[in-house]
């Protein structure tokens, strides 16, 4: 249950350092507006909320594998959210010089239509295995008998917990320290830590 935590913490944290660098980089690459910053925000809370349903639809219909295949399912998840950290500025870039190419207006209905499009092609699949998180955690801790009526709570503790310190720590540490590439590569390199420990 402890490493659990820890694995739910780190990984929280760095799902912050995400969504904080995502969002300021694609309000570098399609605009500083507030539609903007909704899309982004939307398309991360949907892949978190389809990730959430979805895995738990998956480990329902895997409830009688044992408990190292949810540890390492776990850490396969894991593993896909750290390539995040190295795929999806790139990927925005793409999708900017996509638009650029297509001569869509900036700021019109077309123009939002497009990029958020394109912002949901690159964010979603990373953002839904963030949210694929919790219930093969869940599902481990279940198969492994470990779960106790608590083993929610202490693993939504950490989601809590990892929530204060990525939203302080992302804007006033990692950013202003190391730019938004290192902050990515340190978190890219958290997610690896967690898949190997997994």
């Amino acid at each position: 249950m402890l490493a659990f935590f820890c694995f739910f913490f780190l990984s929280g944290f760095c799902s912050l350092l995400y969504q904080v660098v995502w969002t300021r980089m694609a309000m570098a690459k399609f605009g500083v507006t507030s539609a903007l910053v909704s899309i982004v925000l939307s398309i991360f809370m949907a892949g978190l909320a389809l990730g959430s349903w979805a895995g738990g639809k998956l480990t329902h219909r895997l409830e009688a594998r044992g408990p190292a295949f949810f540890v390492r399912l776990y850490g396969a998840v894991e593993l896909v959210i750290g390539v995040s950290g190295v795929a999806v500025v790139p990927l925005l870039g793409w999708v900017r010089a996509t638009l650029n190419s297509q001569q869509t207006a900036w700021g019109s209905a077309n123009y939002y239509f497009a990029s958020g499009l394109g912002i949901a092609l690159v964010l979603l699949p990373f953002c839904t295995c963030m949210g694929a998180t919790l219930p093969i955690a869940m599902a481990a801790l279940a198969a492994n008998r470990a779960e106790s009526p608590r083993s929610f709570s202490f693993l939504y503790l950490a989601n809590v917990l990892e929530a204060m310190a990525g939203a302080l720590a992302s804007a006033f540490v990692f950013i202003e320290l190391w730019g938004f590439s290192k902050t990515l590569l340190i978190a890219a390199a958290a997610n690896a830590l967690i898949a190997v420990s997994a």
